[in-house]
């Protein structure tokens, strides 16, 4: 059995910057997430939306 000193649920923006600060501390931190590693934000929510709206934008000022 493997021990860790915390377990971070989720890997979205925030769990990545405490997960880096707590393993600079010299913790040992495992992430579990059930969707691919990213977080809502960086895989369906806001950048993804960002380079839709930017590319709609750019063949829009064609026309």
């Amino acid at each position: 059995m493997v021990a860790y000193d915390l377990i971070v649920i989720g890997s979205g923006t925030a769990a990545q910057v405490a997960v880096s600060r707590i393993r600079a501390a010299g913790w040992s931190v495992a992430v579990i997430d059930h969707r691919p590693f990213g977080g809502t934000c960086a895989l369906r929510g806001c950048d993804p939306k960002k380079m839709l709206v930017s590319g709609e934008e750019a063949i829009s000022s064609r026309n």
